[in-house]
């Protein structure tokens, strides 16, 4: 049997799910810019994942910068900041990169 998350009583559960959403927008609003960006740009391949690794990675840092107790706020601290929605992202990045690239790049 688990023991009870000792911590448990220090957060309000609506409070908690509020930052998860607050956090998923940003993520998924910075996810369609940079897809729109790399798609413009024309980065195909691995050039155009290594885009979305540094803008993933750039939005994190400037996240983690910004709050401070990042406990008070997540349950998991920088778990949550750093890997919760990377792969909903990077299928946002992906929508808005192909039809970017498709739009600007359709007949070179």
């Amino acid at each position: 049997m688990n023991p009870p998350n000792q911590d448990a009583h220090l957060y309000v559960q609506s409070h908690v799910m509020h930052n998860a959403r607050q956090l998923q927008y940003i993520r998924s609003c910075f996810a369609a810019i940079a897809g729109s960006a790399a798609g413009i740009l024309g980065l195909t391949n691995l050039s155009g994942f290594l885009f979305y690794a540094l803008s993933w990675t750039i939005l994190s840092t400037l996240l983690i910068a910004r709050t401070s107790r990042l406990n008070k706020y997540f349950i998991q601290g920088y778990k949550d900041i750093l890997f919760d929605g990377v792969l909903g992202g990077l299928l946002s990045y992906i929508l808005f990169h192909t039809l970017l690239y498709g739009l600007v790049h359709l007949y070179q």
